[in-house]
């Protein structure tokens, strides 16, 4: 299974990008993992370039705080089943500032949350990365290193 985090922003300017890079090169000890940055753009081309993953065969996966939220083994167990289930690529979109568009949102195969509390893009980005790699030492039965 490949992964792929898609987000909105500006990747030079974000002071959490190392530790996002950190924890990428950590989870790429167990899976492909790429992270792209996608500039601020109009809504409908945001929301397109998104959806378009699905198009590529895709699990696509909306952060949104208005999603479900799961505990980290619950989490982990999602991930497991998806490796095992034969889901061969994954896409966590993170929206921009304003979140996502309406019809990433109704596009999603998940609308996922990482809080009730709406997050900066930037920070969501940090969070969603260390869960990844916890629920991938979680599944596979590796200690998580704090």
């Amino acid at each position: 299974m490949r992964l792929k985090i898609l987000s909105v922003g500006r990747d030079r300017a974000d002071p959490a990008a190392p530790m996002v890079a950190d924890y990428c090169a950590r989870i790429s000890r167990f899976l492909p993992i790429e992270e792209i940055v996608l500039k601020a753009d109009r809504e409908d081309r945001i929301a397109a370039r998104m959806l378009a993953e699905k198009k590529r065969g895709c699990l696509l996966v909306a952060l949104d705080e208005r999603g479900r939220e799961l505990d980290t083994l619950a989490f982990a167990r999602l991930v497991e089943k998806w490796m095992g289930g034969g889901v061969l690529a994954v896409t966590f979109a993170v929206g921009g500032a304003d979140g996502h568009a309406p019809a990433v949102r109704e596009g999603a195969d998940l609308v996922l949350a990482l809080s009730r509390m709406t997050l900066p893009h930037r920070l969501a980005r940090l969070l969603l990365a260390e869960q990844v790699y916890r629920a991938l030492c979680v599944a596979r039965g590796v200690p998580y290193q704090k």
